[in-house]
């Protein structure tokens, strides 16, 4: 191993121990004394450690309920398992009648649990009785207590509304005082966490996937919050989860088949039902300032593939070390690294490496791993029988699905609006081909469980961010190497069945990406069709309406989990100037969601990675073997040091869609006093930044730990950083290198962490979203660079604006 380090006169006594720290720790991991030769697989694939789960049991009528939530503890925004055993199955398999549960996030600094009114409930009644077009009596998804005749004797009501109607008003953490009714103004049918109805199975068993909020997300609640004198590192706001248990009874005693409906009619924050409520204390990390104040401040940022982690690390590197404030911007991969070859890179986080043109300075840039995830289509999908499914089928309505294999071309399918579904079932490009994915005959033979069951207009697409990135590319480049999806692009029809049409055999790429030029760097929505409507004739109902972009990976993720598809398809003609407005998250029970997110984004949300067919015909999850399997199989690239992903690779076990994500940076450029943070950074993130859990300062699920050879190659980065940051070129030694081993390809490949770049011209990454010309490849110059999109610094997070939501 050769390290190049300058003389100890010339650097701090920080800078010095610091490189001690990183010498010796190569040392360590190069003797195996780190991770004890274990292996990280392993560990990917069990990072629970500090979830903390919780069992509660149930009292009366409930007794026999036994309900867990997975993690209480280290809590984030984030989605957690909350299943239960010993319940009574639930009336009907089509409405929620009675016995089912009630689920929802409460503060409240009583230790015996909070009371109704500091509960987050309600907000679906906007949608009306059941959540939209959800069979359930007409109050229970209420914060109303009066319902007409039916009385409950243990409730105080409160002063009635002006309607002479009685609410549990919402009372938020800062003591406000909220109107009467229905309405607040921290809450809404788009916002609020809750869970309405939760179905219980024949079988007594029960999940919810739970997402539990912030305050950031929930202001009214203020979980996570500094609480009034304490320490940057004390504990924030904890807050509940409650869990009513609904059986078959109504508040005065009665049966559910007495009322007219047949159905419960009241609310779960009623004094009777309330009575019967399980409690689990949540405890969140701290939001806030919870980094010193007046700490050095360095800039880091890059794409969403190693955002979680980077977040994750933030609270505990600057609690330690230097208790330097690592900030991160979230930016377009081009803007990364245009940054890494300007005057001032700091440090950018990346998955292909800048070229000649990038690098305006010309500086000499480091590539050091930082984290191994992978690029996943994650779903949401709850079992929905069609009207002649037989029985056992039809018992599992509303069970969440937990198997999903696609293929290439199934995946282009999606991402070409070539299911009715992905556009309009108006719309003449597709009208011969199935409605979506469920009513493909080729999903279904490689999905047998779904052949019986029908989605409506749902799973026609995929939820994918519309800016342009490096992880498009690789799913692109994942699809066009495939032989069949390549076909059916250019035009051939699937071979998979009929559609309505007997001269049809088979579904057909939509006409408007046929010989589509890949790989791309984006996802082009070219259909132009837009439906008319008589009364508005002016604004027509188009694709971008009815299947918009979210703004990137992480709000794919977070709506897909929530069941939201963010479109916009009811005309409004009472708003100002009249517009679509937005549809209702999808009911509890009826969902179905793809997302594109990076693993561990998919992950926090509670959507399950789909198994994507490997060149060796494996279908394969992003689990951590899958994953370090990917990454042996990644090839030198152009540049020294940083490897290049295979999503063809034939090797067993592997995950096509593997990602390799450096922190990078130009060490010339920088003040020693950068070098030395950054260097302090790269060695805490292959260092404890890879020991998976849930506390700040882990790694999160959806990451492998890195092997040693790549840990090895970010620590040489760091000591290659600390000699030159400060330096001119001359002194730095920059045009030498620094060879370190890399886990690339077959056996163990000699690399460098630094290297003069290619010469060879850089690639066009934008190619043309049109079809391609027959005989030739258009190439397009790259598109210019998005604008920089800042996060807010850990410390200081923004409080989002109340809105008054009226119903």
């Amino acid at each position: 191993m050769s390290i190049t380090a300058t003389g100890a006169g010339a650097r701090s006594k920080a800078a010095r121990a610091l490189t001690a720290a990183v010498l010796a720790f190569c040392c360590a991991l190069s003797a195996g004394a780190f991770f004890g030769g274990a292996d990280p697989a392993g560990a990917a694939d069990n990072p629970a450690a500090g979830r903390s789960p919780v069992t509660v049991t149930g009292k009366g009528d409930f007794a026999g309920l036994k309900v867990t939530v997975e993690q209480t503890q280290h809590l984030v925004n984030q989605v957690v398992k909350v299943s239960w055993t010993g319940g009574a199955p639930t009336v009907s398999d089509t409405a929620y009648a009675a016995d089912y549960l009630q689920v929802m996030q409460c503060w409240g600094d009583n230790a015996a649990g909070p009371d109704p009114e500091q509960c987050q409930f309600g907000g679906s009644s906007e949608l009306g009785a059941g959540s939209g077009n959800q069979p359930a009596g007409a109050y229970t998804n209420t914060r109303q207590l009066s319902y007409g005749n039916l009385r409950d004797e243990q409730q105080t009501l409160p002063p009635p509304s002006e309607t002479g109607v009685s609410y549990v008003a919402f009372r938020p953490v800062d003591g406000e005082t909220e109107p009467h009714g229905n309405s607040n103004d921290f809450f809404d049918s788009n916002t609020s966490n809750e869970v309405p109805y939760a179905r219980t199975n024949p079988d007594g068993t029960g999940e919810v996937y739970f997402e539990t909020q912030t305050a950031v997300e929930a202001p009214g609640l203020g979980c996570g919050e500094a609480m009034p004198g304490g320490s940057a590192q004390s504990e924030g706001r904890r807050c509940w989860l409650v869990v009513v248990p609904r059986g078959r009874t109504e508040v005065d005693g009665t049966p559910y088949t007495t009322q007219s409906s047949g159905l419960l009619q009241s609310s779960p924050l009623s004094a009777s039902n309330w009575a019967h409520r399980l409690v689990v204390p949540l405890r969140f990390e701290r939001i806030g300032q919870f980094c010193p104040l007046g700490a050095d401040e360095r800039d880091t940022l890059g794409n969403e593939m190693s955002k979680e982690a980077v977040l994750r690390w933030q609270p505990a590197l600057c609690q330690s070390g230097g208790r330097t404030v690592f900030r991160y911007a979230q930016v377009a991969d081009d803007t990364a690294r245009g940054t890494l070859g300007s005057e001032h890179p700091g440090m950018v986080f990346l998955n292909q490496p800048a070229t000649a043109d990038d690098m305006q300075s010309g500086g000499t840039p480091v590539y050091a791993p930082v984290a191994l995830s992978g690029l996943t289509i994650g779903f949401l999908i709850e079992s929905q029988s069609t009207f002649s499914a037989p029985e056992e089928v039809r018992a599992r309505n509303g069970r969440r699905l937990s198997s999903l294999k696609l293929n290439q071309r199934l995946v282009a399918k999606l991402l070409t609006e070539s299911y009715q579904d992905g556009n309009s079932r108006f719309a003449p490009s597709t009208e011969k081909n199935p409605y979506n994915l469920g009513r493909d005959p080729e999903f279904t033979r490689l999905n047998p469980e779904y052949a019986q069951l029908d989605f409506g207009g749902k799973l026609g697409d995929i939820l994918v961010p519309q800016a342009v990135s490096d992880t498009a590319r690789l799913l692109w480049d994942w699809i066009d190497q495939d032989p069949a999806a390549r076909e059916f692009l250019n035009g051939t029809p699937d071979n998979a069945g009929t559609y309505g049409d007997p001269a049809n055999s088979g579904m057909t790429v939509n006409p408007h990406y046929r010989e589509l030029d890949l790989p791309l760097d984006h996802f082009p929505k070219n259909d132009p069709f837009c439906q008319q409507f008589a009364d508005h004739p002016e604004n027509p109902l188009c694709i971008q309406d009815k299947h918009p972009y979210p703004n990137d990976m992480h709000e794919a993720a977070r709506s897909a989990g929530r069941g939201d598809s963010l479109a916009r398809t009811s005309w409004d003609n009472t708003a100002t100037p009249p517009a679509y407005k937005k549809d209702p998250a999808q009911p509890a029970g009826q969902r179905a969601m793809l997302a594109l997110a990076d693993s561990a984004t998919a992950l926090r949300y509670g959507l399950i990675p789909a198994q994507l067919r490997n060149g060796a015909g494996q279908y394969v999850a992003p689990t951590g073997a899958a994953l370090l399997a990917g990454q042996a199989a990644m090839k030198p690239g152009p540049v020294k040091g940083v490897v290049e992903p295979v999503p063809a690779t034939k090797a067993k076990g592997a995950y096509p869609l593997t990602s390799l994500t450096y922190a990078a940076t130009t060490p010339t450029q920088l003040t020693a006093a950068e070098g030395k943070d950054y260097a302090e950074f790269l060695t805490y993130a292959v260092g404890g930044g890879q020991t998976p859990g849930v506390a700040a300062g882990t790694l999160p699920e959806g990451y492998a730990p890195l092997p040693k050879a790549l840990r090895t190659q970010t620590l040489q980065a760091a000591a290659t950083i600390l000699a030159q940051a400060g330096k001119t070129p001359q002194e730095g030694g920059q045009n030498s290198t620094h060879p370190a081993t890399t886990g690339g390809g077959e056996g163990e490949r000699q690399a460098a962490v630094t290297a003069p770049l290619p010469v060879r011209e850089a690639p066009a990454r934008r190619r043309a979203a049109e079809p391609r010309a027959r005989g030739r490849r258009a190439r397009h110059p790259r598109a210019p660079r998005a604008p920089a999109r800042p996060a807010p610094p850990p410390h200081r997070p923004r409080r989002p604006e109340r809105r008054r939501v009226h119903r």
